[in-house]
């Protein structure tokens, strides 16, 4: 999988030179017919970028097209995580993102999940929950859940860690683990910020294409 990282000027930071040694660097995503198939690449997008209206739509149109697009910025916020999702990213990290995290993040959106950093997903359903109150997500798969399966799901929808959903079932974190490998399979979500998502009835990139 080619990790190609667009930035302002084409600048290479050296954390992304170590996770990816192979890496590309450019300085925009105009001209697809320079990258290569949306299959075999991860789009790594400087979020300054995304402060000119034409970088907008040629995000748009790399979504469109099938291109995984993963959102770096130095201050992650609700706000630009947001409109990232809403844009259609599968990604929401940091810019200075150690490598070994930048590895994860590869390997969570190659298998078709989204990812963002943890405590950037608690507070987002907070806000969500917040500021627009959903009702009861209507999934007909969640009939499929059992008692204690839909009682981890929505304490994920909260945004609570594994260690937090353990403590307050009072069970241990590898049966929270296994519950989610349960929940995720029979609602047919990859992990758990699509579970997140889908719970407080928020579109996640791939429910909208």
């Amino acid at each position: 999988m080619e990790q190609i990282f667009v930035s302002r000027g084409g600048v290479v930071r050296g954390r992304w030179r170590e996770a990816f040694p192979g890496a590309r660097v450019v300085a925009s995503m105009d001209g697809e017919a320079s990258l290569p198939d949306a299959r075999s690449c991860i789009l790594w997008l400087d979020v300054s970028l995304l402060e000119e209206p034409e970088r907008v739509a040629s995000l748009r149109q790399a979504v469109t097209h099938g291109y995984r697009v993963v959102v770096m910025t130095p201050s992650p916020e609700e706000a630009n995580a947001f409109r990232a999702l809403s844009l259609g990213a599968v990604g929401y990290c940091h810019l200075e993102a150690a490598p070994e995290q930048l590895r994860e993040i590869a390997t969570v959106v190659e298998h078709g999940g989204i990812w963002m950093l943890p405590e950037l997903v608690k507070r987002l359903m907070g806000l969500s929950l917040r500021v627009v109150p959903t009702p009861a997500p209507e999934r007909p798969e969640l009939d499929s859940l059992t008692a204690r399966e839909l009682m981890v799901a929505r304490l994920v929808a909260q945004g609570e860690s594994n260690r937090e959903i353990a403590e307050a079932l009072e069970i241990t974190e590898r049966t929270v683990k296994a519950h989610l490998t349960a929940i995720f399979e029979k609602l047919q979500v990859r992990d758990r910020v699509q579970l997140a998502l889908a719970m407080n009835n928020i579109k996640t990139p791939a429910s909208v294409h």
